[in-house]
Formats: C-alpha cells, structure tokens, sequence
C-alpha cells in the first residue's frame, strides 16, 4: 500500500465485525476501506475443529491472552478472557 494511500474508513480488528463492516461499507465503490488486522491466517487446523478449539485458549500468537483481574467471587482466580487473534476473529 502507498504511503500516501487515503480512505475514508479505518477498521481496526478483521473479526467477523471488522470484515462484515469492512464488505459493507465497500459495497459503495467510492468508498476506499483500510482493513487492520494484528494477527495472520488461520491455517492452524485445530481453529477449525471445535474440541481442538480449547487447545488454543491460550496461545500465545493465536489469541491476546487478556485474563481477567482476581476475584474473591470466583476464589481469587485470574479467570482466562480469550479474544481471537487471527484474521476472522
């Protein structure tokens, strides 16, 4: 992309949002649409097998890794928030 490419929108995060915005808004060919995504493909196969899915909770290039803060209510564990990083969320 050139360095002094314009758009119109920025979409940060190429999760099934990202992308279903980002379509949409092209659907108008005046509108020029830069899409951001942090994490690459999804080609490890077990993202596409559901029982190989809690394999990768947290895994270090295919999620963020976010936990939540201790909590008295839950016996003061920092319980594990996975946010998907690789495109389609």
């Amino acid at each position: 992309m050139p360095a002094d490419y314009r758009a119109d929108y920025v979409i940060v995060g190429a999760g099934s949002a990202g992308c279903t915005l980002a379509n949409r808004l092209t659907e108008d060919p005046e509108v020029r649409v830069i899409l951001i995504e942090a994490g690459g493909r999804d080609t490890n196969p077990l993202i596409h097998i559901p029982a190989g899915y809690v394999k990768l909770l947290d895994h270090p290039t295919l999620t963020w890794g976010f936990k939540a803060e201790a909590d008295p209510g839950v016996a003061g564990r920092e319980i594990l928030y996975p946010r998907g990083k690789v495109l389609g969320g």
